[in-house]
Order: structure tokens, then sequence, then C-alpha cells
């Protein structure tokens, strides 16, 4: 039974629904790139239309892939330093705390808007390792809770950082170098080419203007970001259609094989230390 409206939900907050709906679709693939029985359950849930992004194949697989790659370095990470801070910015309804089966960190916080974080806590349970967080990503008052532990610190932004203007992201990565001795940030960066045209991307193409953030920013060079910052340094650079197992359009994976399409219209996800 369908017993939660999402309808209270901002413009950049009801993205989440559509990386929902992805993760629930992924269950259809013979070959998954994540299993997510979580996001699963919570769509049969949820009164809302999904049925406008049946047609967003590319995007469909592009949030699993992306969640692949996120969940890979995640653990990867946690491998190391298994006493670690993880933080996820805008974390929505995902349930990676979950798919890599609860991991015994430290503490592992989910922070969003608070109508997201309303929402989230009818579908998750937080615990004694496990919390939720009511406040934009750009409030510091998240920064000095990470840092109280006094462990290592991994932050995780996916999805998110293309809605913002190019100085709110560079204001926002030159703050976590201030206060931060020491940090590893995972992030996704938007296809270059997709700036400012939300509405030719296949599923927020789809929803009601009105509704629909903009994509604001992107780097053709991921590179620039150690220019803002000597504390910045880019240790890992996934270009998304390496991975994509044929699950992207025919077209497209003729057209990445040209330098110039790689480059201009490739999603990438992007490991950054701060140090």
């Amino acid at each position: 039974m369908k017993t939660e409206s999402p309808q209270h939900l901002g413009k950049i907050p009801e993205t989440m629904l559509i990386t929902l709906w992805a993760k629930a679709e992924e269950r259809n693939y013979k070959q998954p790139f994540l299993t997510d029985t979580k996001a699963q359950e919570i769509i049969s849930q949820i009164d809302y239309d999904f049925s406008k992004f049946k047609k967003s194949k590319f995007s469909q697989a592009g949030v699993c892939l992306r969640a692949s790659l996120f969940d890979k370095e995640t653990s990867s990470f946690l491998a190391q330093h298994p006493d670690a801070i993880v933080i996820q910015l805008g974390a929505g309804l995902d349930a990676r705390y979950e798919r890599l089966g609860c991991p015994s960190v430290t503490h592992w916080y989910d922070l969003d808007l608070p109508e997201a974080i309303n929402l989230r806590k009818k579908f998750f349970q937080e615990n004694e390792q496990h919390s939720f967080i009511p406040l934009s990503l750009f409030d510091t008052q998240w920064i000095e809770t990470v840092k109280a532990h006094q462990k290592p610190i991994l932050i995780l932004i996916e999805g998110v950082l293309m809605y913002f203007d190019r100085n709110d992201v560079k204001t926002f990565f030159k703050t976590l170098c201030k206060e931060l001795d020491e940090a590893t940030i995972l992030f996704d960066m938007l296809a270059y080419s997709l700036v400012g045209h939300a509405k030719n991307h296949d599923s927020l193409g789809s929803m009601q203007k009105e509704q629909r953030p903009e994509f604001k920013w992107s780097e053709l060079n991921s590179l620039n970001l150690e220019e803002w910052n000597n504390k910045i340094h880019i240790e890992k650079e996934y270009f998304m259609s390496d991975y994509e197992r044929g699950r992207y359009p025919f077209i497209f994976r003729i057209l990445y094989k040209i330098p110039y399409f790689y480059k201009r219209f490739n999603q990438r996800v992007i490991r950054l230390r701060i140090a």
C-alpha cells in the first residue's frame, strides 16, 4: 500500500525519487550494478508517479553505476579505516549503509534538508552507530560533529553538487580545507556538456518545468579543483563510460570513442583528498 506522499519536497530533494526508482529498477537486470532491496521496498510505499521515468534507461544505468563506484570506494576506505567517520551529504533515501552490511564504523551520518530527513525517517531506523542530520550541506555544524570524533573522515557527496553554482561549490571546498586537517571526499562530476541543459536530461526532463532543478556546475578538467586550495589533491577519477558493461545506448558507446565527446559527455566519480 502506498502510504507516504513526497509532495512537500523541494526541487533538489525531489531528485532523490529518481535515484530511488533507478536502484529499484536494477533488479530487472541479470548482471546488476548493485542490489538494493531497500529501494524496492520503499518505492512500493510512496505515492508518486514513477512511471514518468520509464524511458530513462540511460540515467537509470548511470545512477546505479555511479552508486556502485561509490560503494566500491567506500568499502575500500573502510577496509583501511574500520574506525572511520562516514558522512553522506544529500543522502535522500539512499541505503548505502544497508547495502554495505551496516559496517561497524565509529559513526555513519546521513545528512539532508529537514524535509528529506523527515521522509527518510519513515523508512530507515537510526541506531548507536548510524544517525541522521537535518541540515543543508552548507551548514558547517556538521563539520564540527565529524571533527569531534578525531577519527579518519570519509565524506560522500553523490548527485548533489551539480545543482549549485560554481562559486558555492568552490566556497564549500575551501571551507572543508579550512576546517578539516584531513579527509577523503567522494563526489561525482556532472558531464560538462549538461550544464544549463537539465531539460534535455532523460529523467529530469520528465519533471514539470517549475519543479525541475537546473544543472549548474561541472569542470571540464577535474584538476581545476587543485587550484582552489593547496590542500586539495585529486587521487582517483573514474570516467563512467569505461564501466558501463554495454548498458549505455549504442550511439553513446560509439561516440565515447571520440576524445572530444569522451571528455565532455562523460560523468565522473572522483576521490579527492584534503591534506
